[in-house]
């Protein structure tokens, strides 16, 4: 395997990164860092096999043996990972549980000023 199609094929997931779980880093590692726990163990454990692959490439003799097969089947793990988690999902996650918070703190002041109302109230 060489190091152009192994580039190429980091440059594709790094992009595909960039579009579903909306992480923008310039490398492929620095992608796969900021996703962290984003990502499934499978996935990032296929993630961590392509890093280890480019310091293989790096060496010439190592390159020759590296098997492009085992590098393609880390790729497809990977993409089919990030091709199933919905673009903006986190985004709208996060916009739900803040707006639940919100609600739950209006309810709580509300219920305690009316406490409030009701224990000072002359009856």
């Amino acid at each position: 395997m060489d190091h152009a199609r192994y580039t190429d094929m980091t440059e594709d997931l790094r992009a595909l990164m960039a579009d579903r779980l909306s992480i923008r880093a310039r490398t492929f590692p620095r992608a796969v860092r900021k996703a962290g726990r984003l990502l499934p163990a499978n996935a990032r454990a296929a993630a961590d096999e392509l890093i280890e692959l480019e310091q293989r490439l790096a060496h010439p003799k190592l390159a020759a043996r590296t098997d492009p097969a085992h590098a393609a089947r880390a790729a497809d793990t990977l993409r089919a990972t990030l091709k199933a988690h919905r673009p903006g999902a986190r985004a709208s996650r996060q916009r739900s549980l803040l707006m639940a918070e919100i609600g739950f703190r209006t309810l709580v002041v509300i219920g305690a000023g009316l406490a409030i109302l009701q224990w000072q109230s002359p009856v």
